[in-house]
């Protein structure tokens, strides 16, 4: 019995020990970390990131406009369905119909805390809560908010080497730094790129919001010349 007993010990502590790897959390970071989903998420929705992770919906205002240097309050509903790796971290852009894309820098918990998705557990539900700032320099009639999951640049030196083997041009691209490494979208509105698509908002602008603001600067407006040959007045008959 006490063989068996010690046996069961020695079983047990593995977890133990990884039970007291997971970092603590407090008051305000366990009520980021649900059991299941809510039932009032305000835009509920379904992306499937590469069977490992989930976005539920998300909460948005303001929810249809927002020009440029304005602020959005954006709150993401994650639900973790597969184990992720190191370096994976949330991502969100805001994306022209051009395609030039604004990268959005969150701060909370989710992306730089202790609730990053290395450490989520599957089957919880992680809210994400930033605050997002339009640029001044987004010049076009509306937007898309992009979201996903990506990690660092990595370097594939390995893969470098190899690939030398087969082609030049592949070795050159996969050599030292080559970019992120996104979490494709399985199922749901995906963007062309590497992400979801959440929502599109106007920003008011007109194809002359451009030459309004430079007026409102106190810049003056460009005056075309004349086309065509002037009319010259013809001489009045005499009394």
């Amino acid at each position: 019995m006490a063989l068996l007993c010690a046996a069961a010990g020695c079983a047990r502590a593995p977890s133990q020990e990884a039970d007291a790897e997971k970092p603590e959390l407090g008051p305000e970071l366990r009520a980021l970390v649900l059991d299941s989903a809510p039932t009032d998420i305000p835009k509920p929705l379904y992306i499937d990131f590469n069977g490992k992770a989930e976005l539920l919906g998300y909460a948005l205002e303001p929810a249809t406009m927002a020009a440029p240097g304005s602020k959005l309050s954006l709150k993401l509903y994650w639900r973790s369905t597969g184990e992720i790796g190191q370096g994976y971290v949330p991502f969100t852009e805001l994306v022209t119909a051009s395609g030039k894309r604004f990268e959005v820098d969150g701060a909370g918990p989710v992306r730089k805390g202790a609730l990053l998705p290395v450490n989520w557990e599957r089957g919880k539900v992680y809210v994400d809560e930033l605050e997002v700032t339009v640029p001044e320099e987004l010049d076009a009639a509306r937007f898309s908010i992009v979201v996903g999951l990506k990690t660092e640049p990595k370097a594939v030196e390995e893969d470098a080497a190899e690939a030398t083997k087969k082609d030049e041009k592949t070795a050159e691209k996969s050599s030292g730094k080559f970019g992120s490494v996104y979490l494709s979208v399985l199922s749901g509105p995906a963007d062309l790129s590497h992400g979801g698509v959440i929502a599109t908002l106007e920003t008011g602008l007109t194809p002359g919001a451009q030459r309004a603001r430079a007026a409102k600067d106190g810049k003056p407006a460009l005056k075309r010349p004349l086309l065509g040959k002037p009319v010259s007045a013809k001489p009045r008959p005499a009394p």
